[in-house]
């Protein structure tokens, strides 16, 4: 089945969930910079980044955004969907890594692994957050030269499958919890 959505309304969803992940960004930091993070914090931001970022806010731009932006605004090679794709990327892999550093810590007592996975965390933190000034301030934009984008999946079909908003929730528990405003 072929969906056709609007460009406008998908942008508009995508930046709102790039506020989410801001404010999940700044309960990381306030989490990693105390004298000993909790671990069960860590584990639910890690889960909260691999759920609603990679298999939900990605999926979205993924398979409902970029495909036709390929095919109607830009060449796919040295693109800005090209560089977009590349940078999820390299987001699933410090996630992976976070998430086998943090069994390490939690699992296997290694207070080495706990450095290394604040390393990566903050690796992590500062990749997205990049990473989505750009989308927000140069692919997105750009993007609204369409009307609609054409798609097998539907934003709410996404959503519902990743959970959007149980993920939501909890972050807003955890920005509750640590007091960010």
């Amino acid at each position: 089945m072929v969906i056709r959505v609007n460009v406008a309304e998908v942008v508009d969803n995508l930046v709102k969930d790039h506020d989410v992940i801001l404010s999940s960004l700044k309960v990381l930091y306030k989490v990693i910079n105390t004298d000993r993070p909790d671990p069960n914090d860590v584990k639910l931001l890690i889960e909260f980044f691999d759920a609603f970022i990679d298999k939900c806010h990605h999926a979205k731009e993924e398979f409902i955004l970029f495909p036709t932006l390929n095919l109607r605004l830009f060449p796919f090679e040295g693109s800005p969907v090209y560089v977009m794709v590349s940078e999820h990327g390299i987001a699933r892999y410090l996630i992976r890594m976070s998430s086998e550093l943090l069994r390490a810590w939690v699992e296997g007592g290694d207070e080495g692994a706990g450095q290394a996975l604040i390393n990566y965390l903050r690796l992590l933190a500062d990749h997205l957050t990049q990473h989505i000034k750009k989308e927000n301030d140069v692919l997105f934009p750009s993007s609204l030269a369409l009307d609609y984008v054409v798609s097998s999946k539907s934003v709410n079909g996404i959503e519902r499958e990743a959970d959007h908003e149980g993920w939501v929730m909890r972050i807003n528990e955890l920005i509750r919890k640590y007091g960010i405003q």
